[in-house]
């Protein structure tokens, strides 16, 4: 590159740079508390401040710097706001803040938020902050022991529950999803889960017709079962039939290409609880 392209390159990325803290300062006057929780305020541009934070927080520093100038403040406010719109992305903002990032997975743990977000799970009139408060559940609990004990201590298992039995897909795969990561990270949920009724549910749910979700649901219920006699048992119960189940849930979807993975589910389940049964039929 010539001297003269270089030095044309870099006043131009000078141009286009933005002063992060100063853009994160800015959305963060406009979502001053007083505001955010006015039923007469017009949510719009709070709306839009906080999708600008949750795009800068995607990168893991930004996320840690927004908590170091004290930006946690607007997150109470936000969850407690009168608008849906508000409400929701900031529940989505709580999901990029501690996705995969420890320092503010536990910040978040020391302003108490996972309460409030199990109630915005069970309660909240607005499917769409039902579905990203989970979401931002998800993104706390997960590869974080603290926060797992704390949705432990929180009853957060029964919430999972009612989750599965929701007329939402959308919650249902959050949920299956964010079993699915428990069961692996700590197998000595099982136990928890087992005794909750979970391998029921999975069972009751995978009866129904047939859907998006099925996929999901069958991974979380492969989660549980692995290496736990306990669930094992609980599908082999006779009025269950889930053999035949599986069996014709295999033959249903075939080799179609966007069920590849439901049949793997379904074939590596066969094998984990009914291998007795598969060798002696042959």
């Amino acid at each position: 590159m010539s001297e003269e392209r270089r030095r044309w390159l870099e006043e131009a990325l000078r141009g286009l740079s933005v002063d992060v803290v100063a853009e994160i300062s800015k959305s963060l006057n406009i979502l001053n508390p007083d505001r955010v929780e006015s039923p007469e305020e017009d949510p719009q541009e709070m709306e839009e401040a906080l999708e600008m934070i949750t795009d800068f927080a995607d990168s893991m520093d930004t996320a840690n710097d927004f908590h170091k100038i004290g930006g946690f403040f607007i997150l109470i406010p936000c969850l407690n706001s009168p608008h849906d719109g508000v409400r929701w992305r900031c529940c989505q903002l709580i999901g990029t803040l501690t996705q995969n990032n420890p320092y503010c997975q536990q910040h978040v743990l020391n302003e108490d938020l996972l309460p409030i977000l199990l109630k915005m799970l069970e309660n909240d009139d607005c499917e769409e902050a039902r579905i990203k408060a989970l979401y931002a559940i998800s993104c706390l609990t997960r590869e974080c022991a603290e926060a797992q004990d704390a949705f432990v201590h929180c009853d957060g298992f029964s919430s999972l529950l009612r989750a599965l039995q929701s007329s939402l897909g959308k919650l249902k795969i959050k949920a299956s999803f964010l079993l699915t990561c428990l069961c692996n990270e700590n197998p000595s949920f099982k136990d928890t889960l087992c005794n909750m009724g979970f391998v029921e549910q999975f069972v009751a749910l995978l009866q129904r017709d047939h859907d998006s979700t099925h996929e999901h649901l069958l991974a979380a219920l492969l989660a549980l079962t692995q290496c736990h006699p306990p669930s094992i048992e609980e599908c082999r119960r006779s009025e269950f039939l889930f053999r035949e189940f599986l069996d014709n849930r295999i033959e249903l979807i075939g080799d179609r290409d966007e069920c590849l993975e439901e049949a793997e589910y379904c074939r590596t389940l066969l094998s984990v609880i009914f291998k007795e049964d598969i060798v002696e039929d042959r």
